[in-house]
């Protein structure tokens, strides 16, 4: 038998711990979660995180190293700042929660290196989790950071789930991969676009009777996004910066990716969101109450809504007028609030699409490049554009970088686009990191290996169901989620998820627009009740309870519409799934419909009434799912 060395790592990084003195340890308000900072005898910091009094996080690096400063080692401890109470209440477009009430701890601890220059690392400490981040306080030159050693150990028997961050090419790096079932350690498999390159945010473990979620907050124009680099030796997965080979195409790059700015700067936060159960983390709001709060005064004409959409269709480029005025007639059959006008909309009438829209009650969005929206003076003009020709806003594709200069150009485009009240969408791009609160105009973005896929990607077919179960308890938590779900016709690779899989999915993911993908006669063709729940399933769901929270294999969600429940499962796995609902907290819900798979599983739905009672239990079949709408 191989020997085992995981106990030996974890006693040897208790042996390092008692050699560094403990400078600060945060609680959250209800005590649950702490994080501690530490400093060695050589001066240098570190951190751990527990929940419960149980290590989810043990002993990790911290530091920077710049071109003109080192605060990775030889540091000495100059003040504390106090003990801070913040309460972070907002509203978000979409999520788990619409509106946010959180209590927060906060305090701040300034570091003097042997140079008698200063870096202040703030904590935070909040009932769904913990956070740090680092701040240059003083007025200064321009810095760079040319390592940032921050880094998170896990035990050696977490179970994760990542993604794989992908090689560069013309629409990659775009957080567009699987996730994959991962132990501490494991290195990046070959995937999408062959090898990779490290893991994308956010990363998902249970560590004993723990949750975790890794990922960041509050990244704008002071940082690049940041990615976990491929080596995760002795279970430390460490921050690393992009390639230099990705970028936007014709826009040109600085050679290098490192993160520069000039001082004062206050660089993101690292975010570890905690919980008891895969639910918890499915509902927090950690990344968002870590966020700048809303820049925007007025948001009276932000909307969320459902939209529909001819490309994935049409993806041929079928851009005639009469093409999208039908798929505007369908959105006002099923009081949907929007109509997206893909690539190409310029060679239809586009001012008559945006007459008829406003006939009928459409606001229409329209798709762009990102290229043109690096430099001020073209994005300003091309956002002009759309502002004059009426419509709500705009779809903004191709980024395929986390590069600093991506990051300033999309937080400067929801600015400008702001100012014009535009909504934005951005695809082809960097995960969300709080901008929905900050920028309430951003409604969603791609970021997610999405219905589009069954054209490209040969293994979609086989890994979309079990994909569908963690993106919930992953890429959804960092931010509104532009899946365009619930597409039923026949692509190049066959999908073999049911209908109701296809149809319950689109009420579990998050977005602030809906963009419902198929072609309207798809749905027309529905069972009455099912195409009354098309009209009012919403963007924004007032409440939402997770039933059942298994990443990879179930997820059942409870979300309530003003006085409609609908319970909305899939099943992610190739075999069926039995499930057993305490529906009790729904007992004066007497009116109780089901909508599950039909004679043709993959392509119909059948619905029945089901009889009230606080237990209800039913099977899903192989990559299958259902919807259970509650009325009094």
């Amino acid at each position: 038998m191989a020997p085992d060395f995981r106990f030996l790592v974890a006693f040897l990084a208790l042996l390092g711990s008692a050699h560094a003195e403990e400078l600060l340890a945060l609680a959250s308000p209800d005590g649950a979660n702490s994080i501690t900072l530490h400093l060695d005898e050589a001066g240098v910091p570190s951190y751990q995180v527990t929940r419960k009094g149980k290590t989810v996080i043990a002993s990790s690096p911290l530091g920077l190293r710049c071109n003109d400063q080192d605060f990775s080692r030889g540091l000495k401890l100059e003040s504390k700042g106090e003990k801070e109470e913040r309460r972070e209440r907002y509203a978000l477009t979409s999520g788990a929660k619409p509106q946010v009430d959180q209590l927060h701890h906060r305090q701040s601890v300034v570091f003097m290196n042997a140079s008698g220059a200063r870096l202040t690392v703030d904590l935070d400490a909040g009932n769904e989790g913990v956070a740090f981040r680092y701040r240059f306080p003083e007025e200064g030159a321009e810095r760079t950071i040319e390592e940032e050693l921050s880094g998170f150990r896990l035990p050696g028997d977490a179970q994760g789930w990542i993604s794989p961050y992908n090689s560069s090419s013309s629409s990659s790096p775009a957080y567009e991969d699987y996730y994959f079932p991962v132990k501490p350690g494991d290195p990046p498999p070959y995937s999408r676009g062959g090898d990779t390159r490290g893991w994308y945010f956010p990363a998902l473990f249970r560590t004993g009777d723990a949750w975790t979620l890794l990922t960041e907050s509050g990244t704008d124009a002071n940082y690049c996004g940041c990615h976990l680099g491929p080596d995760s030796k002795d279970g430390v997965y460490r921050i690393a910066f992009p390639f230099t080979d990705e970028g936007t195409r014709r826009v040109k790059h600085r050679e290098d990716t490192k993160p520069r700015h000039s001082l004062p700067w206050t660089m993101p936060w690292r975010v570890i969101a905690t919980g008891d159960s895969a639910g918890d983390i499915l509902g927090s709001t950690l990344v968002t109450d870590l966020a700048e709060p809303s820049k925007i005064a007025d948001t009276s004409w932000i909307k969320p809504g459902r939209a529909s959409w001819s490309w994935w269709a049409y993806p041929e480029g079928q851009n005639s007028t009469d093409l999208y005025a039908s798929f505007i007639d369908a959105a006002k059959d099923r009081t949907w609030e929007y109509s997206l006008l893909d690539a190409g909309w310029w060679k239809a009438d586009t001012r008559k699409l945006v007459e008829l829209g406003k006939e009928k009650g459409i606001g229409l969005h329209v798709w762009a490049h990102a290229e043109s929206f690096y430099d001020a003076n073209r994005r300003k003009q091309q956002l002009d554009s759309y502002a004059d020709l009426g419509v709500k806003g705009a779809k903004i594709d191709f980024w395929c970088t986390d590069r600093q200069e991506a990051m300033e150009a999309m937080t400067a485009t929801l600015q400008d686009a702001a100012e014009r009240k535009l909504m934005i969408n951005l695809h082809g791009c960097t995960l969300p990191r709080g901008w929905q609160r900050t920028w309430p105009n951003f409604m969603t973005a791609e970021a997610v290996l999405g219905s589009e896929s069954y054209m490209y990607d040969e293994r979609y077919t086989e890994k979309a169901a079990e994909l569908n179960t963690i993106l919930p308890f992953t890429r959804n938590v960092a931010g509104p989620m532009d899946y365009t779900p619930f597409g039923l016709a026949e692509k190049r690779y066959a999908r073999k998820t049911t209908a109701a899989h296809e149809f319950a999915a689109s009420l579990i993911f998050n977005s602030g627009i809906v963009h419902y993908a198929d072609r309207p006669e798809a749905y027309a063709s529905f069972p009455d009740a099912a195409r009354q729940v098309l009209r009012e399933a919403p963007a924004r769901w007032d409440e939402t309870r997770c039933l059942i929270g298994e990443p990879g294999s179930a997820v059942v969600l409870a979300r309530r519409s003003g006085d409609i429940w609908f319970v909305t499962g899939i099943n992610g796995q190739a075999k069926e799934r039995p499930i057993d609902l305490d529906l009790g907290a729904f007992a004066d819900f007497k009116k109780r419909t089901l909508i599950r798979e039909g004679a043709d599983a993959k392509m119909q739905l059948a619905t029945e009434n089901i009889e009230a009672g606080d237990k209800w239990q039913h099977v899903m079949p192989a990559r299958g799912g259902f919807i259970l709408r509650l009325e009094r």
